[in-house]
């Protein structure tokens, strides 16, 4: 229990924040005058564990904040420990048993053997973390099953098995007899932005990350409060106190916001666009690096395009003090470029789709060089496809450094569904199919599959943006700008998508419109409204039984969140996240009241 006698002004504020979202301070610690502290909550419970959820906060430098989280969170990070060698098994598809060993075998094999480099490459502040996370742990319990090669694993892991199960590289060359239907991708992710007028003036981003808790991360999931020192930065970026949803262990972010209402958050999107044995830094780890230095969307825009990436993802970027987001769309850099970045400041990479037109340069100029996205298609279908003197006639965006940013102000060049009719004409006639497609299907609030079809030509077509209204934004799990979806085209990585691709485009549309039917009665959206839209697959919504399948409590009443949902209010700087079970109640924390307001 927490003693008001205890540590002075700051520390006092943080025991009134913690008690504001529902929090009672367990325990401090300290280290070389930084401060850790575990608070837990006074009514939300793990319905399983029947234990209160756990919140944290962390100061000081990248290894004192670790070093403080292994010190409150020992157990917790224990727990983790075997998390990614657990997800493997979510990512394998076949029911035949010698092909289950051998798969399982060669992924935790690759995943440690390719760890190693990795971690090197890796910000030297994101290794010190993990190192202070150990030492933690270490000195709280001696005998801690927590050590430095899986705690790199479990921050690593998760992008090696992407990259090597999305490309097929080491299946196809070095592992016979493995085909990619004998892997099963667990991508069920959705996000959603919206502000302006739509937002009656606020502005709202929800996020649903649907990965395997493994079980294990419904247990040990915990919003996590950064308060690095001044001193903290990445070339020349001064790092922002924000906040974490993760699990302690891992230093990435599920979702997160900063102080000054930017929020990330990261969705699967299967690609070809993938380097396994340079996977740079992807997925949570970016979500944190732009979290905690991203001042703007703008800025954390630029600095993602600057970052080495080798793993294929979506990231939603959303700046409740500018009204701006955007879907980057992302993998590894398939080739040297010198387009927009070269003749603006920065990289480019957070200007609008308009950006050509505010330089004095012609658009055929800026995009006159770049890579060859239509080497990736299976080469069946090229001939139905756009060519790469089309593709760069009718550019909207740079691509830089394997990323293209999708802003809410996007205006997707409408040419290219022009090229959809040949395309599910000549999947119907080679799989002697009869996918339709509907007459609304590419208008803003049509469905290409309503409830329970399955119209979508494998991934060989050009899939439509909906949003029309520069307020929304929303994103699943499938690239939108046209020159990435030629990566989701590959032979190898749309058979490992297979029939999925049906429900991310469901998923997608049924989303938009369920926005649009909010707006239509209402007006506009709310907190509360964003809350209810991003928990459209749960079962208290509108499609229940979605996740009829999740694992389900010890005791088989209850269904399992298999990762974690949450709710920003951008302008208030506040999260509500909902992980565990779903009837577990919400979590909530509102950012400022931990800080000075000074």
């Amino acid at each position: 229990m927490f003693r008001s006698n205890v540590g002075g002004k700051h520390l006092m504020r943080l025991y009134t924040a913690f008690k504001r979202d529902g929090f009672e301070i367990e325990k401090i610690v300290k280290y070389k005058g930084k401060r850790g502290i575990l608070a837990k909550s006074r009514s939300i419970l793990n319905y399983d564990t029947g234990k209160p959820k756990s919140a944290y906060y962390l100061e000081g430098s990248p290894y004192e904040m670790g070093y403080l989280m292994g010190s409150l969170a020992e157990r917790e990070i224990a727990l983790m420990m075997d998390y990614t060698d657990r997800v493997v098994f979510s990512f394998i598809g076949s029911k035949v048993l010698e092909k289950i060993k051998l798969i399982q075998r060669t992924l935790i094999s690759l995943v440690y053997e390719l760890s190693k480099p990795a971690v090197q490459k890796l910000p030297e502040e994101m290794r010190e973390e993990i190192r202070g996370i150990y030492d933690g742990c270490k000195n709280i319990n001696p005998k801690t099953s927590v050590n430095i090669e899986h705690l790199t694993v479990l921050n690593i892991g998760i992008d090696i098995i992407c990259s090597m199960v999305y490309s097929g590289d080491f299946f196809k060359k070095d592992t016979k007899g493995i085909e990619p239907e004998d892997f099963r991708v667990p991508m069920m992710c959705n996000a959603l932005t919206v502000c302006g007028k739509s937002a009656g003036d606020g502005y709202y981003f929800g996020r649903d990350f649907t990965f395997p808790s493994s079980d294990v991360f419904q247990d040990t999931a915990a919003p996590i409060i950064y308060n690095p020192e001044d001193s903290v930065s990445y070339k020349g970026r001064r790092a922002i106190p924000f906040v974490n949803i993760a699990a302690p262990g891992m230093i990435g972010s599920i979702a997160a916001m900063n102080l000054e209402g930017v929020a990330l958050g990261v969705n699967m999107s299967p690609g070809a666009n993938c380097t396994p044995g340079n996977v740079g830094i992807n997925s949570l780890l970016m979500a944190r690096m732009c979290a905690q230095y991203g001042s703007s969307a703008e800025t954390a825009a630029d600095l993602m395009a600057e970052l080495p990436k080798g793993v294929s993802w979506l990231y939603i970027i959303a700046d409740g003090k500018t009204g701006r987001s955007c879907a980057a769309e992302a993998g590894a850099p398939i080739a040297e470029e010198n387009l927009a970045a070269d003749i603006s400041q920065g990289t480019g990479a957070a200007q609008s789709s308009d950006t050509y037109q505010r330089l004095d340069f012609t658009k055929s100029e800026i995009f006159s060089r770049g890579p060859d996205f239509t080497q990736y298609p299976w080469e069946e279908y090229r001939p139905m496809l756009p060519d790469l003197g089309y593709i760069r006639e009718h550019a909207t965006v740079p691509y830089h450094n394997g990323v293209m940013f999708r802003w809410n102000d996007y205006r997707y060049p409408s040419e290219y569904l022009a090229f959809n009719r040949r395309l599910w004409t000549y999947h119907n006639e080679k799989n002697k199919t009869d996918k339709a497609i509907h007459p609304d299907a590419f208008d803003e609030k049509g469905y290409i599959n309503k409830t329970g079809e399955e119209n979508c030509p494998s991934s060989f077509y050009f899939a439509p943006q909906r949003e029309e209204n520069d307020d929304i934004l929303v994103v699943t799990n499938h690239y939108i700008i046209p020159e990435m979806r030629y990566f989701a085209m590959n032979r190898w990585t749309q058979r490992i998508v297979g029939k999925r691709v049906n429900d991310i485009q469901w998923r997608y549309d049924e989303l938009n419109n369920l926005i649009h039917d909010k707006l239509r009665s209402k007006g506009s959206i709310g907190f509360e409204d964003a809350r209810e839209l991003i928990s459209f697959l749960s079962p208290s919504g509108r499609n229940k039984d979605y996740h009829a399948d999740n694992p389900r409590s010890r005791d088989g009443k209850q269904l399992r969140i298999e990762g974690c949902i949450s709710v920003f209010d951008l302008k208030k700087k506040v999260v509500e996240s909902h992980y565990g079970y779903f009837c577990d109640k919400w979590v909530r924390i509102t950012l400022p009241e931990y800080f000075d307001k000074n």
